[in-house]
């Protein structure tokens, strides 16, 4: 293919990932009050959420719409991404690929319903503890409240990542089990680091609930990376045979 028709090729490609962020959002707007009384129920039990400007909920919905948009797209963006790249992929390569596809989504999906479920409630039940206990009253915003928890869910669905990523290092050779079991102290620094700047209000509790999941996270990392290394020895003993 000639410079041109790459892209032609990409632009066909992100044309098609719009237009489905974009209809699905379209379509998931229908749906959005039934989905913010959802959060407010699960998410956001015992907090009253309030508006302090007109379009204040119409605004918050969008956004909302959109996100919802680009989750349930979000398997045919990377089938659009990958079918870009594959041609000049080798076939190991893809099938490489396509082996960390599923878990990838699989984790993703684990983070948002860990951090929704789990994480969110906790947080929320007990900041709003300590105000009702300073002898104040909380007032919490629509669109603020929702953005916090939108942002919540995007960290815990990349947090949630990592395990995949270790495991894609180890089988291009950048890492293996033993340096990462030797590395901990260094890599958990660098976690409680990463929570205290990624942390969206700043909150020592927040940090705290970013960092412990994502050690545990490291620690089960380097169990997947030891299942992995066998096969990935495998398949290059494999290819020196053939070579």
């Amino acid at each position: 293919m000639t410079f041109t028709e790459h892209l032609a090729e990409l632009r066909n490609r992100l044309l098609i990932s719009i237009i489905a962020v974009c209809l699905i959002s379209v379509l998931a707007f229908g749906f959005m009050p039934r989905l913010m009384n959802f959060m407010e129920a699960y998410f956001l039990p015992g907090i009253q959420l309030h508006v302090f400007s007109p379009a204040e909920v119409i605004r918050v919905q969008i956004k909302l719409s959109v996100l919802v948009g680009i989750v349930v797209a979000f398997p045919l963006i990377l089938y659009q991404i990958y079918a870009f790249v594959s041609p000049a992929l080798n076939r190991r390569v893809r099938a490489r690929i396509a082996w960390f596809a599923l878990p990838s989504l699989f984790m993703s999906l684990a983070g948002i319903a860990f951090c929704g479920f789990f994480i969110i409630p906790f947080v929320m039940r007990t900041l709003l503890k300590y105000t009702q206990s300073s002898g104040l009253v909380g007032t919490y915003q629509l669109d603020p409240t929702i953005g916090f928890v939108i942002i919540l869910l995007g960290i815990f669905a990349v947090m949630f990542q990592l395990p995949i990523v270790l495991a894609i290092l180890a089988s291009v050779g950048l890492v293996n089990a033993r340096m990462l079991a030797e590395k901990w102290r260094h890599a958990t620094m660098i976690i409680i680091i990463a929570a205290g700047i990624g942390a969206p209000d700043g909150n020592p509790l927040t940090m705290l609930l970013l960092a412990l999941p994502l050690i545990v996270l490291y620690v089960l990392s380097i169990l997947v990376v030891r299942l992995v290394q066998p096969k990935i020895a495998a398949e290059k003993g494999t290819a020196s045979d053939g070579a």
